[in-house]
């Protein structure tokens, strides 16, 4: 008997599937580590070194003797004491005032972004978010058929007057408009963010055109200026805003912990749909959260990573105004991402795959993160997980590869 020709039952859904950029340089990193060392500024994630990995071993000891049913399933939507706890988390730290029926708990961000998806999104409807946006969130969304436009930003974030007048070209079409999907804090990939004046625009901008807004809140709580940032859901006087929340870029991405928190309408369809999905979130990494809510332990590691942080990210663009003078870049004051911009004549994708063949330096082209042409000669350069004593030479060996293209 012949092999089966697997392709052919392959879903017309399947089709829509495309690899994440990230995860395909992840994979190029971990392969080229096994024989060079790699000054890496590609993933985002936090510095393992600053995530309090002995506390965590002491509470998940204490936590598998004390909790009887850490082994078993909780409910769908979350431990209802976490759910409490980020409650109360989203009031002394966000503004916002919710309940726990209002919170379900996935697994990380990327959950409640899919699950968004899932409830809200129809093969055909239209989505706009920002250009650039957050790759992940393009691709997943793809999957369920939508047309996805950017809207401009700039050294202040997106750009609400660009946002107003695409609404009303695409209004004017026929076209539907469900949502808009922001980082407005430290957003991913540019690094920027959203002035306080412009959040208030774009949610009455969402009220004009009766469109719903997904607030990602990822990188909220690494903020590295005394700049007063509201959340746009804390802002929201009609119910407009989807709230998706993450303890990862602080706590650890591996823990695989956030939450969406919205009108009971979505929230009740989502833990319906979660439920089926994946049985519940890890329970033992939700009673460890808990536990760190509890014992008050998110602000003392969210102040030690913003101060790690803030001198890496200090240390890389000092070392970009050294080796890449007259290049564009962006100076966030919130996130891990920094985004540099080459001449036009040379593609992201190709610099970065000969910047970590011949130099051993990994960076993520942002061309992906792009909806549009516009990126094809922008790079993403993270400094969270970069070593210190690295950073100045990463970005060294960066000028020397665009000297060499550019002479």
């Amino acid at each position: 008997m012949s092999r089966p020709d697997y392709y052919k039952f392959l879903s017309s859904r399947a089709n829509l599937i495309e690899p994440s950029p990230i995860r395909e340089m992840v994979s190029k990193i971990a392969v080229k580590s096994k024989t060079r060392q790699v000054i890496s500024f590609a993933a985002g994630e936090p510095d393992p070194d600053v995530i309090p990995r002995e506390l965590y071993a002491e509470l998940s000891s204490e936590l598998f003797k004390k909790v009887r049913i850490i082994g078993n399933y909780s409910p769908a939507d979350g431990v209802i004491d976490l759910k409490n706890e980020i409650a109360g988390f989203m009031k002394e730290f966000e503004g916002v005032s919710t309940n726990p029926e209002n919170i379900v708990v996935t697994l990380g961000g990327s959950q409640a972004i899919d699950l968004i998806g899932r409830l809200l999104l129809d093969p055909g409807d239209m989505v706009l978010t920002e250009n650039p946006s957050y790759v992940n969130t393009l691709l997943v969304w793809k999957h369920y058929g939508v047309q996805i436009k950017g809207i401009p930003m700039d050294d202040h974030g997106l750009i609400p007057e660009e946002l107003d007048k695409t609404l009303s070209k695409l209004s004017k079409e026929g076209k539907r408009v469900k949502l808009l999907y922001t980082i407005p804090t430290g957003q991913n990939p540019s690094g920027l963010t959203l002035a306080p004046e412009r959040r208030k625009h774009v949610l009455e901008i969402a009220s004009k055109y009766d469109i719903l807004v997904v607030e990602d809140t990822a990188y909220n709580h690494l903020l590295y200026e005394p700049i007063e940032v509201k959340t746009l859901r804390s802002m929201d006087k009609e119910g407009r805003v989807i709230y998706v929340g993450s303890f990862s870029k602080v706590l650890g991405t591996g823990l695989r912990i956030g939450w969406l928190e919205g009108p009971l309408e979505i929230v009740e369809k989502a833990k319906m749909a979660k439920g089926p999905m994946d049985m519940c979130p890890p329970v033992p990494m939700q009673y460890l959260v808990l536990e760190v809510l509890r014992n008050k332990v998110f602000k003392h590691v969210k102040e030690r990573a913003i101060e790690t942080y803030r001198l890496k990210r200090d240390l890389m663009i000092n070392a970009i105004e050294k080796y890449l003078p007259g290049i564009k870049y962006t100076r966030p004051v919130a996130g891990m991402f920094v985004l540099i911009w080459l001449p036009r004549n040379i593609e992201a994708a190709q610099f970065t795959e000969i910047l970590l063949e011949k130099y051993d330096v990994a960076a993520i082209p942002a061309t992906p993160f792009y909806t549009d042409e516009s990126g094809r000669s922008v790079v993403r350069l993270n400094f969270s997980m970069a070593k210190t004593d690295l950073i100045d030479e990463g970005i060294r060996r960066i000028g020397e590869l665009l000297k060499e293209l550019t002479t």
